[in-house]
């Protein structure tokens, strides 16, 4: 049987918001019907960073530590949190990763002396601890040892916030008014699709009471609970599983 022997398939925001507004029975008139729905795919996709650490929200992130610099800044548009990190001698061996432990930002505040200096083998984490010129909030990660050499890397496993669904100002090359480019395709995996046609559902339902009555609002609901518990299945590390039985003497 032959079949396209392709594998390109994905959504366009327009697509996502169309199909959202077709399970609703709400026809879409465009205009602000397209911008209220841009603006709840932008916060459903932040309630998923709420939910928990997904998969393809992790980004590799390494930093080249400063000599006497006890810290690092995270922008916080961009980054949610720190996951892990590894910290690597650049001057011994570059391939060698090393664990650093993550402690509470607690812990560290009540360490004696935050001024010690060697290879860092802590870290604490204060969100949106820093803003810049600009006004744009920063995460602080305080580093215990401060670091007393330039050739120390840290690698962090940060969780990413997904792009938003944004406007532009241009179309075909050209300079417009600010406008919605529905064209763009949404960042996530495939397998998180139908969750997140599901959530818009909800949303969009909510704001057509008079439309879409409570018990199908509670329907949609249902039905997008279920699909946001198989998409963070699927959405999981996979490692070996093993059965140690128990010994007993």
């Amino acid at each position: 049987m032959a079949t396209s022997g392709t594998h390109t398939f994905n959504l366009t925001i327009d697509d996502v918001i169309q199909e959202a507004y077709e399970r609703l029975g709400v026809s879409s008139k465009g205009g602000y019907d397209l911008v209220t729905a841009r603006r709840s795919l932008n916060l459903l996709m932040v309630e998923w960073i709420n939910e928990g650490v997904n998969l393809f929200t992790l980004d590799l992130v390494e930093h080249t530590m400063t000599s006497g610099q006890g810290h690092i800044l995270f922008s916080s548009d961009t980054y949610s949190d720190v996951l892990d990190a590894v910290i690597t001698d650049t001057n011994q061996d570059p391939d060698s990763d090393q664990e650093i432990e993550r402690i509470s930002l607690t812990d560290y505040l009540q360490l004696p002396n935050k001024t010690t200096t060697g290879k860092p083998s802590q870290f604490a984490v204060e969100r949106n601890a820093q803003y810049d010129s600009s006004g744009v909030a920063n995460h602080k990660v305080y580093l215990w040892p401060v670091p007393d050499q330039t050739y120390y890397k840290l690698k962090a496993w940060m969780i990413k916030y997904p792009d938003d669904v944004a406007w532009t100002s241009t179309a075909n090359g050209q300079v417009t008014a600010p406008y919605i480019d529905y064209t763009q395709n949404v960042q996530i995996p495939k397998r998180m699709l139908p969750a997140m046609i599901s959530g818009l559902t909800v949303k969009l339902a909510h704001k057509h009471p008079g439309t879409v009555d409570i018990n199908r609002r509670s329907e949609l609901t249902a039905v997008y609970r279920d699909e946001w518990e198989k998409a963070k299945e699927e959405d999981r590390e996979r490692v070996s599983f093993y059965v140690q039985p128990a010994v007993y003497y």
